[in-house]
């Protein structure tokens, strides 16, 4: 695999923003497969509003999810989510 030097403008309120925005990047690509890493993407686009489920649902810092808690984690999502 080739590594590319880009340029690319990032929105960010200061120093730290742009940093952590920085490293989020560097953290998918380098946790994510490529394909993942774009049906990931286009998911966020086309529909924003998940990033607020997502906050809702994650466990605290050292918090294990159990199986009822995945379960009511998909239906909220479904209730949430399907057309």
């Amino acid at each position: 695999m080739k590594t590319y030097k880009i340029t690319f403008d990032v929105k960010a309120e200061n120093e730290g923003q742009l940093t952590e925005k920085l490293q989020a990047f560097q953290d998918l690509q380098d946790y994510l497969q490529h394909d993942d890493l774009i049906s990931s993407v286009n998911v966020i686009v086309e529909n924003p509003e998940i990033i607020e489920f997502v906050k809702e649902v994650v466990p605290e810092e050292g918090k294990e999810l159990s199986l009822t808690d995945y379960i009511l984690i998909a239906k909220k999502a479904f209730e949430r989510f399907s057309d």
